[in-house]
């Protein structure tokens, strides 16, 4: 009995080690179950939100396609009205230049009319000498014969007889000035006027070319720094060019009231291509030059913030 005892006591710890190996085995297999299942729901989740993710994109990229077609179709119709600003300019200029000609030949009409009206003013000579020189004397007794004219009597009409006056006839106005205002170039104002009716349109080539065709009238004109100025305006992308439009206004009008207003643009222009010793040069150039400008306080202004003079 005693063996058996022992035996039986031996083996219950090992039944009892079992039974709670499976027991943590179950419990093993439920977390992992458990693991699982929330992976999968996490998975999901970030499937979804991907989807909604990629959702969005192609919304944005949608809208963004609408958007660029928008613009394009914007660009497509500003370049149409800048055709056809640019073709209202053109027209403009011609019929700018046809009011040219019109008052051209209007003023040649009232030059013609001018010279009739001169020449129908000059008096003509008078008739009453002729005639008392003619008529013979009342003072006189007529002589009674009628079959012959008494001597130094002339029987013919006193209208025949040639006047002692002679009617001069002025001579035909030369047609050489009336040829030479045909083939004349517009004048100095007309020309500036055209120019600056290009510049407040906006067509910059053509008011730079109106504004070149001014100065080579009118190089002494006094609106000529002025012109000189506006052509360097016109170079809205080209800095070079605008800098030696400019320096050209300070070389050649320097008391033009557009000169201190040249060197600042030079000044502004070297700045924006970052050469700053150019810039204070040029600025430094108008407070020795027009201290008294209204240019001088920004190019103070300028140069404190450049640094050192």
């Amino acid at each position: 009995m005693k063996p058996r005892h022992a035996l039986a006591a031996a083996l219950l710890p090992v039944l009892a080690g079992c039974l709670a190996t499976k027991r943590d085995l179950q419990d093993l297999q439920m977390r992992m179950d458990n693991d699982r299942a929330e992976q999968n729901r996490q998975i999901q989740t970030l499937i979804t939100r991907t989807q909604a993710m990629l959702d969005s994109l192609s919304t944005q990229n949608s809208r963004m396609r609408a958007d660029v077609a928008n613009r394009l179709l914007q660009i497509d119709r500003q370049l149409v009205q800048i055709q056809s600003l640019s073709g209202q300019s053109q027209q403009q200029i011609r019929d700018l230049q046809r009011q040219l000609e019109q008052r051209a030949a209007e003023a040649r009409q009232a030059q013609a009319d001018a010279d009739s009206a001169e020449a129908a003013a000059t008096p003509a000579p008078s008739t009453d000498r002729v005639a008392s020189t003619d008529r013979p004397s009342t003072d006189r007794p007529a002589t009674p014969s009628t079959d012959r004219p008494a001597s130094g009597t002339s029987t013919r009409p006193a209208t025949d007889r040639p006047s002692s006056t002679t009617t001069t006839t002025p001579p035909p106005r030369s047609t050489t000035t009336t040829r030479s205002r045909d083939d004349a170039p517009p004048t100095a104002d007309e020309a500036y006027q055209a120019a600056m009716g290009a510049y407040q349109r906006g067509s910059m080539t053509t008011a730079r070319g109106a504004f070149q065709e001014f100065l080579r009238i009118a190089p002494s004109d006094r609106r000529a720094g002025e012109a000189q100025f506006y052509i360097g305006e016109t170079y809205t992308r080209d800095p070079d060019a605008a800098i030696a439009a400019y320096q050209r206004v300070v070389e050649r009008y320097p008391t033009s009231a557009r000169a201190p207003a040249a060197l600042l643009r030079i000044a502004r222009l070297e700045i924006a291509r970052g050469d700053r010793t150019q810039a204070r040069t040029h600025l430094n150039q108008i407070l020795r030059s027009y201290p008294r400008s209204d240019e001088a306080e920004e190019a103070r202004t300028q140069l404190d913030r450049l640094g050192t003079r």
